[in-house]
């Protein structure tokens, strides 16, 4: 029960950390041009991307996918593309049938808004440590195809690209770094002990990202490895002081979202926001915010 329970806490990081990432619009135009196959990038107009907020993914699917998705024009054709985070630690055989569903839950809610149906393009971001593999459908006759929903996707698995072509592949240092952390997210603190001048090369990156999607990479880190905040910053170090003082910052920006929760639940027990100042050391104001967050 232990064992499943730290799975999902892992498969949790992974998922927001993925979700919050590519949800900004610059990221996931990104990622999509360095993945997607060529011959669909060229009549693709990447400058047309606008992000679409809705959840696709049922309860059914949860257990499998994280999705972030869009509209874009292909030549004059709108139609959606989904970037679908596989956050099961192997690949399911099922992932036509998975995707089917995915695919349907668009269309059902395209026609309940009176919209067109558009096609829709699914990339399947994946990396797990077993290779990918995918069973696919059976030989279907010539004649049969055309009553049976034969479709592909796109995918993107982090273990088919080297770790120096993640810098070349992406233009984003957002992208290049965090494709590089989940790539590796099984055992990042030893990779960059381990490899210190791939470390520095990535992690040169930085001074180019903005402080709100670091805070967010950076917080992956430490949620991912698991260490104390002090060996990290000691890791760190060996690449350079500066990368060390930027994980640093957030490194206390995550001691403080600790102590926030840990508000939260005294606002909840009725305890005097004096008293909670006293035991967390968060300032009284706020205190004052969390308690009127949780009363709406």
């Amino acid at each position: 029960m232990k064992k499943s329970s730290n799975v999902q806490k892992n498969n949790n990081i992974h998922d927001n950390f993925f979700k919050s990432l590519f949800s900004v619009k610059e990221n996931l135009e990104d990622l999509l041009l360095g993945t997607l196959p060529k011959e669909v990038l060229q009549c693709l107009k990447p400058e047309t991307l606008v992000y679409d907020p809705t959840e696709y993914v049922d309860q059914e699917l949860a257990p499998y996918f994280k999705d972030v998705s869009c509209n874009m024009f292909y030549g004059h054709t709108n139609i959606k593309v989904s970037l679908l985070y596989e956050h099961k630690s192997y690949p399911d055989k099922n992932i036509h049938l998975q995707l089917l569903r995915y695919i349907l839950n668009v269309w059902e809610n395209q026609a309940a808004n009176k919209q067109p149906l558009t096609p829709v393009i699914t990339m399947v971001f994946y990396h797990g440590k077993p290779k990918w593999t995918d069973s696919g459908f059976v030989q279907v006759p010539e004649e049969l195809k055309r009553f049976v929903p034969l479709f592909d996707y796109a995918l993107f698995d982090t273990k088919d690209i080297e770790d120096h072509a993640i810098i070349r592949h992406f233009k984003r240092p957002s992208v290049k770094v965090a494709v590089w952390f989940m790539k590796r997210s099984d055992n990042l603190i030893g990779f960059i002990k381990n490899n210190p001048d791939l470390a520095r090369e990535m992690f040169s990156q930085l001074k180019e990202i903005d402080e709100t999607i670091f805070q967010k990479i950076a917080l992956y880190l430490y949620k991912v490895s698991g260490l104390e905040t002090d060996k990290i910053d000691a890791i760190m170090e060996t690449i350079s002081p500066q990368v060390k003082d930027a994980f640093a910052e957030a490194a206390n920006e995550l001691k403080y979202i600790g102590k926030k929760e840990v508000v939260a639940k005294m606002v909840a027990k009725d305890y005097s926001d004096k008293e909670i100042s006293e035991i967390t050391d968060v300032a009284i104001e706020d205190i004052q915010k969390i308690r009127t967050n949780n009363s709406h």
